[in-house]
């Protein structure tokens, strides 16, 4: 049976400190963690087409699997101009291989 692309997976978070742990995270939430780890330092926003529901993708990751995302609010122009939230990684995020995830 094929695996589905956002099955749950576990992550190794490395904290700044240098603590690791690891978490299990899946569907969108995964999704949206991937997103972040692939926009590197500058971060992400809902404005850059990722869908309405992004906000709730974050809140989930960070407050249910508590994976460490900040964020900073920023002015945007347009047809409706006010501001948004970027979204940063707080810390080192990679997939596990089976190995660490036992060594974690």
């Amino acid at each position: 049976m094929p695996l589905k692309k956002w099955a749950k997976a576990p992550y190794i978070i490395t904290l700044p400190t240098g603590e690791q742990r690891t978490v299990y995270i899946g569907g969108r939430e995964r999704w949206a963690i991937e997103e972040l780890r692939k926009a590197g330092p500058k971060g992400r926003t809902g404005r850059e087409a990722l869908g309405p529901r992004w906000a709730a993708y974050i809140w989930k990751a960070k407050h249910l699997h508590g994976i460490p995302i900040a964020d900073a609010w920023e002015p945007h122009e347009g047809e409706h101009p006010g501001r948004h939230k970027r979204w940063f990684l707080d810390c080192d995020i990679r997939p596990a291989t089976p190995a660490q995830e036992v060594q974690a």
